[in-house]
């Protein structure tokens, strides 16, 4: 290009674009119609890229040297001062930052728009719209700003939009919209004026404004988005905190859904389609993006809060199960299970597996965990993970079989439920079988999170009994000591509740078989026929146990549980005490009638089973005692003689000593004796 030929365009160039003139304020202005004459001047000399780069740097040269100002708002210090602001105005310092935004981007949307007839009569230089010259400007003005950012800008800008979230949200506030300070004025719950001096109305207008000439700038989202975000996220979290907060009977996603797509939505929409603006469609379709983005927060925020709050969730089920129903739906739209296993693993452990809990404490939680884990995950992959630290510490607690076989079968216990329902246990074998023909359409696969090394196949389709029996990994154990508790049971009760126990067996047959439950069967068997023997000993005229021979000195009657003795459990603490004569007489006239009915059989009595109900006679009162053989036999003695030492009535009773001094700690317990 000829430089001649410039310079003698140059005063026509500097009247279209006052900007590059050296003194802008005093400089001619064209018309259109003689910016029209000059741009065809400007076309037909090919001076097109001059002129804009001419223009663009002045521009450049011009925001740089102006840029700096909308810093000085955000400075820690007040670099800037609203003089209409008086020392004298109680004014939060919420609110004061809330001006100093405002009157910053006010500032710099007059500087943008000083620029845009400039703009606009370059962009007519151009013929084709490929070319946006007004967003490069937004674009140029956004990278000014980003490469002079102060540390703490952000300060500012939270400011503004809590104060504006507040005063759009005081009607959701519980309680009155006024609250009092501390001198006793009432203050608006929204903008915290004096309720006669209310600035709300001006807060949402500004707000309004603001946001506008943001939007129009180009600015909101690189300026404001993240603390918008932040606010936003903020604003979920302690709803759904509020919300959720030890409640956990009640659904609350859905609660929470309705006031993000009302409170929420309607705040957002404040945001990025202010009243000002006239673009509508495209903001509507951003918003509803943006909307979804903001629910997903609420998936995530709600999930979170639950996982903490898991393991009561746990322990209160199944009043609880409405939270667990909301918290399976949010945990299939997030990505938190590997949280929620290792949150729940960890409060597991810290208050749950520990010699301060009680093994039958430890059950429940466990097989509430069961219920809970299959509503949240059913494919059993987080069963499988979360439960597995439980089955290994109840697997070194000795009482661990015995307190699972207790609730199992007694009356009213949770888990007398779980037995009743008939559901046959999963066999061992079964895992590493090829699934039934029949239910080949229901087959699904491991979950991709499942443990690779183990089958989730127990997981997913054991009911809570066979998930306790899987502890142990055997059904021989628990039969076993089934076996040990139905003796100790049968022994105590003395054949009451005889129906019960058959009932439990049956249940238990269904689910472990006949073969392993042979025993018991005999054993309920001879509970039965010494029930029989009984009646039939004192009912027989003929039988010296009859009303019509009893001898008058025996004056009580002794009733026996005759067991076939291969069939019943070893009996603890298996020595012979040496019982009362006037007892052992009674056994020996037992063992007489026995004899007479069963001919060549005879009875081998275990003095240290079984029970015996006694009357104690003190001087002010009768006491009555159903009680061992041998804690009958320690009181029978002190009526021979007042005081004993425990070597000889050890030796009378022919029993060890720390196992009477063990037995007498009964009587000492009922203030009957005092401590030696």
């Amino acid at each position: 290009m000829n430089t001649s030929i410039t310079k003698s365009y140059w005063n026509d160039i500097v009247l279209a674009f006052p900007i590059l003139s050296k003194n802008e304020k005093n400089s001619e202005k064209c018309d259109d119609e003689q910016f029209l004459a000059i741009k065809k001047t400007i076309v037909e000399n090919k001076l097109i890229s001059f002129v804009h780069g001419m223009v663009t740097h002045k521009i450049k040269q011009d925001l740089m040297s102006k840029i700096n100002d909308f810093w000085l708002y955000f400075m820690p210090y007040d670099v800037v001062e609203l003089s209409y602001l008086l020392p004298s105005d109680d004014v939060s310092g919420d609110f004061s930052g809330f001006e100093k935004f405002k009157c910053a981007v006010d500032e710099l949307f007059n500087l943008a728009q000083s620029y845009v007839e400039t703009i606009n009569r370059l962009q007519m230089l151009f013929e084709n719209n490929k070319i946006n010259l007004l967003k490069n400007l937004n674009a140029q003005i956004c990278a000014l700003l980003h490469s002079t950012l102060p540390s703490d800008y952000n300060k500012i800008i939270y400011q503004f939009y809590r104060v504006a979230l507040r005063v759009f949200t005081k009607e959701d506030m519980v309680g009155d919209k006024k609250n009092t300070s501390k001198d006793g004025t009432f203050n608006c719950i929204g903008c915290s004026a004096e309720i006669i001096s209310c600035k709300c109305d001006y807060i949402l207008e500004s707000f309004h404004l603001t946001n506008w000439q943001l939007i129009t700038i180009g600015i909101l989202e690189p300026l404001a988005g993240d603390v918008i975000m932040d606010l936003i996220h903020q604003t979920i979290e302690s709803e759904v905190q509020d919300t959720t907060k030890d409640n956990f009977g009640e659904h609350h996603i859905s609660d929470l859904e309705n006031w993000i797509d009302k409170n929420v939505y309607n705040w957002v929409k404040y945001i990025y389609i202010p009243k000002h603006s006239k673009i509508t469609n495209i903001a509507d379709i951003n918003l509803a993006i943006f909307m979804r983005k903001l629910k997903h927060l609420l998936y995530e925020s709600y999930t979170r809060t639950r996982i903490d709050q898991l393991f009561n969730i746990i322990i209160e089920y199944p009043d609880s199960e409405p939270a667990v129903i909301d918290l399976s739906f949010t945990l299939h739209k997030t990505d938190f299970k590997p949280e929620l296993c290792k949150k729940l693993q960890n409060a597991l452990h810290s208050r749950l597996l520990h010699p301060a809990v009680n093994t039958i404490d430890i059950i429940t939680a466990y097989t509430a965990a069961i219920k809970v884990l299959r509503k949240i995950d059913p494919c059993g992959a987080l069963l499988q993970e979360v439960t597995q630290p439980i089955r290994a510490y109840l697997r070194s607690r000795k009482d661990t079989v015995r307190c699972v076989m207790t609730t199992l079968t007694e009356e009213g216990h949770y888990l007398t439920d779980e037995l009743v329902r008939n559901e046959n246990v999963l066999d061992e074998d079964d895992v590493c079988e090829e699934e039934s023909m029949v239910e080949w359409a229901k087959w699904t696969p491991d979950p991709v999170d499942a443990n690779p090394s183990k089958s989730s196949k127990r997981f997913r389709n054991s009911d809570t009994v066979s998930m306790l029996v899987d502890i142990y990994g055997t059904r021989e154990l628990f039969v076993n000591e089934y076996r040990a508790l139905l003796a100790d049971r049968l022994l105590t009760q003395f054949m009451d509740n005889i129906g019960d126990e058959i009932r439990y067996l049956e249940l238990l047959k269904l689910r472990f078989g006949d073969s392993l439950l042979h025993s018991c069967s005999v054993m309920l068997k001879d509970v039965y026929d010494s029930k029989r023997i009984n009646h039939h000993l004192y009912s027989d005229p003929t039988s010296n146990l009859s009303s019509n021979n009893l001898n008058n000195k025996l004056e009580f009657p002794v009733k026996a549980i005759i067991v076939s003795n291969q069939f019943w459990p070893n009996f603890k603490d298996n020595f012979n005490v040496e019982l009362p004569s006037v007892i052992q007489e009674h056994l020996d006239n037992y063992t007489k009638a026995f004899e007479s009915f069963k001919g060549n059989r005879t009875l081998n009595w275990k003095p240290n089973l079984g029970i015996i109900n006694i009357d104690l006679v003190l001087k002010d009162k009768t006491l009555n005692f159903t009680v061992s053989p041998i804690h009958a036999t320690i009181i029978w003695h002190f009526q021979e003689q007042e005081e004993w030492t425990i070597n000889d009535l050890s030796i009378k009773m022919r029993v060890p000593a720390t196992t009477l001094r063990r037995r007498i700690g009964f009587w000492q317990n009922q203030v009957i004796f005092l401590p030696y």
